[in-house]
């Protein structure tokens, strides 16, 4: 039987993943925030053991854009490309899926009503790919299959923290009602903080980053 294993919720700034790109780990202005990673990873590899991780994320006009833009999207594919951004390509291996898991939560998710999208052919973008590597391993391949599902962020109507939440009940029946024994990890990407311009350009409000991430737990 499948198996929800782990939890993560990482950044996917793109700048972290340039600095990563580019070798700045240890730099003084990047070590603290890849040192935060290298205990997580070393759990994810050594004791939690996962076959699979799904990735909660956004997609960036890559691939979608606003003539359409579905409210949830999962990747049901092979493999998935990783997408040329704004600076190019990264020296990343293609992204393997789990083409049967992703079929068994599709089926599983439309029986309970939710209207996906299935996507077979889905280039990744930073909202996916900052955290991969910091979390697994990709040399010469990746050591963990990826099931990819994107959420409309950006364009309204943008479905409600109710209805994603709901969604993530959903996926949980799902994994555990697959038939195939699969350690299954769930990535949610994003940021507390994404204020790219105007007065709260960079604001950070600690107390309650700390309060909303307890209250997922204790209170959602």
């Amino acid at each position: 039987m499948g198996k929800i294993v782990a939890g993560i919720g990482s950044s996917h700034v793109p700048g972290v993943g340039r600095a990563y790109d580019l070798g700045r780990q240890e730099s003084a202005a990047w070590k603290p925030l890849f040192d935060g990673y290298t205990p997580v990873k070393r759990w994810l590899e050594d004791e939690v053991k996962a076959d699979v991780a799904i990735v909660v994320y956004n997609d960036h006009g890559t691939a979608f854009f606003f003539d359409r833009v579905p409210t949830f999207a999962l990747g049901t594919g092979d493999v998935y490309p990783v997408a040329d951004e704004g600076w190019g390509k990264r020296p990343l291996p293609p992204v393997p899926g789990d083409p049967e898991l992703s079929a068994h939560i599709a089926q599983s998710l439309v029986g309970e009503e939710f209207d996906i999208t299935m996507c077979y052919d889905m280039p990744v973008d930073h909202g996916l790919l900052t955290p991969l590597p910091l979390l697994w391993s990709h040399d010469p391949e990746w050591n963990i299959k990826v099931i990819p599902l994107a959420v409309n962020v950006l364009l309204h109507p943008l479905p409600s923290a109710l209805r994603c939440f709901k969604i993530g009940q959903a996926i949980r029946r799902a994994v555990e009602s697959y038939p195939k024994e699969t350690r299954v990890a769930v990535v949610g990407t994003g940021g507390l903080s994404h204020q790219l311009n105007g007065e709260r350009f960079g604001f950070l409000s600690p107390e309650f980053d700390r309060e909303w991430m307890d209250r997922i737990i204790s209170d959602p």
